[in-house]
């Protein structure tokens, strides 16, 4: 059965608002299912071996949707309730684009699993337009991240450097900013440290702290050869004199590199 063949059998199933475009080997199939911000769902039909596979396309990461992922702990907890719901399984390319997804090898089940990742993305997108951060500190964050990372890309070897990473990706409990495969026994572990305020700043010393604690207490400790914490000096957040203590506590007791923004030029060093 191709898979135009099963796009008919799904719009038999679900009516006749459903469309298709050819993109590549993916079928993508464009539901009839809103977001709250008026984007229509799409999802991608793909044949890999003896499996069907129905993603995302990497959309709900890449901002197609209009929305961006976030990381609060509010968010976080809802994603993974329909994460977990759906049994959506997910991979991150060498981008650090995340692609959201379900595989079957029974073409009858194709229908049901299309409806429920359909159902999550139309979910957490409209969820995503929920204001749980503020809104200054959601942009200073997005703002660092898209320049560190832009950054990161123009002199790091593209195969060695991995984006918004998990450390063990079959456990997800431990992800950077950025790891970079300096051989292919040793990495480094990067983490972005940033802030609209003071206090912002200073819980994003504390997370970098935390994170690079539990490396070393992860399966992975041997092969990590440097902690890299970039900080972004240029925050209205970054006020030396009340975070020295935060950030002698992130050099000294983890071992971390502190690489202020206006010496970027460092990393290329560090990262090679």
């Amino acid at each position: 059965m191709n898979l135009l063949e099963i796009f008919t059998d799904i719009k038999n199933a679900f009516g006749g608002l459903w469309q298709t475009k050819q993109r590549g080997n993916s079928l993508e199939i464009i539901t009839p299912y809103a977001t709250t911000n008026n984007r229509f769902v799409s999802v991608f039909l793909s044949k890999q071996g003896d499996d069907y596979v129905i993603s995302d396309g990497g959309w709900l990461n890449s901002g197609v949707y209009e929305v961006a992922i976030g990381e609060e702990t509010c968010f976080l907890k809802i994603l993974y309730h329909f994460q977990n719901s759906f049994e959506i399984k997910q991979i991150a390319n060498a981008e650090g684009i995340t692609y959201y997804y379900l595989k079957t090898a029974n073409a009858i089940d194709i229908p049901s699993k299309l409806f429920d990742l359909t159902l999550f993305i139309q979910n957490i997108v409209s969820v995503s337009e929920i204001a749980f951060d503020d809104k200054e500190e959601k942009e200073t964050k997005e703002r660092f991240v898209s320049i560190a990372n832009e950054y990161l890309k123009s002199f790091a070897n593209r195969e060695k450097l991995k984006l918004n990473q998990y450390l063990i990706p079959e456990k997800k409990d431990i992800k950077f900013n950025a790891i970079y495969n300096n051989t292919p026994s040793t990495l480094s572990l990067v983490n972005y440290v940033t802030g609209s305020s003071n206090s912002y700043f200073s819980n994003s010393i504390s997370k970098a702290n935390m994170l690079f604690q539990m490396a070393d207490d992860s399966s992975a400790k041997e092969f990590i050869k440097s902690k890299v914490s970039i900080i972004d000096n240029t925050a209205d957040g970054y006020v030396p004199e009340k975070l020295a203590g935060y950030l002698y506590h992130l050099e000294h007791h983890t071992g971390s590199l502190l690489v202020n923004w206006s010496e970027k030029e460092r990393l290329q060093s560090i990262l090679n």
